[in-house]
């Protein structure tokens, strides 16, 4: 069966951690030191600022971007499809260049939801702005963002496999702000703006 390879070239492309790389490169620090820890954009944010921030965002998504590309470029079969552009987020989530940790998958779930469905994608990413703007939680609008990913391939008529990818896409990023969403609950999670430090 064609394509297989696809799978192991999109794990290493997700498990690229430019979060980290940016730092090390612009300050040369640890990003997973300070903060929140996390090797995502909205810690960068916090420990380095806006532009450093936006450059790790854009290069997650661009990964997503690229490996959605790959998979549909070169991969015939649905199951393998959706096995080939899940393995960008896997990759980005527990990277083989991080001792199997990584971030959360966000900017890299948008980068593949891009390429599937720009349409699908300006809706999430403005309910991702709507919510940040209401309440100054990233994690919160990442949820809704989350959550219209799925809604919007359906509206916008996509195929079931990247429909069903968009349904466990949701799902993953719910299970990796597990903890955030248990302190939003308790009214101790971090708005957008607050420093992190070591």
């Amino acid at each position: 069966m064609s394509g297989w390879w696809v799978i192991g070239i999109n794990y290493l492309i997700g498990s690229l951690p430019f979060g980290v790389i940016i730092g090390w490169l612009l300050k040369g620090i640890d990003i997973r030191k300070y903060g929140s820890g996390n090797i995502g954009a909205t810690n960068v944010s916090r420990v380095l600022g806006f532009t450093p921030a936006l450059l790790a965002g854009v290069a997650d998504a661009l990964k997503g971007f690229l490996g959605a590309y790959l998979a549909t470029r070169f991969v015939q079969n649905p199951f393998l499809w959706f096995l080939a552009v899940f393995m960008i987020v896997i990759g980005h989530n527990w990277s083989v260049f991080l001792h199997f940790k990584g971030g959360k998958g966000v900017a890299t779930t948008v980068g593949i939801l891009f390429y599937l469905s720009y349409q699908a994608a300006i809706i999430s990413f403005l309910s991702w702005i709507g919510m940040v703007l209401i309440s100054r939680y990233s994690s919160l609008g990442s949820l809704a963002g989350a959550l219209f990913m799925p809604i919007g391939l359906y509206i916008f008529k996509k195929s079931p496999e990247i429909i069903w990818w968009g349904i466990f896409a949701c799902a993953l990023v719910f299970l990796r702000h597990s903890e955030n969403i248990k302190r939003l609950v308790g009214g101790k999670e971090h708005k957008i703006g607050k420093k992190g430090r070591e």
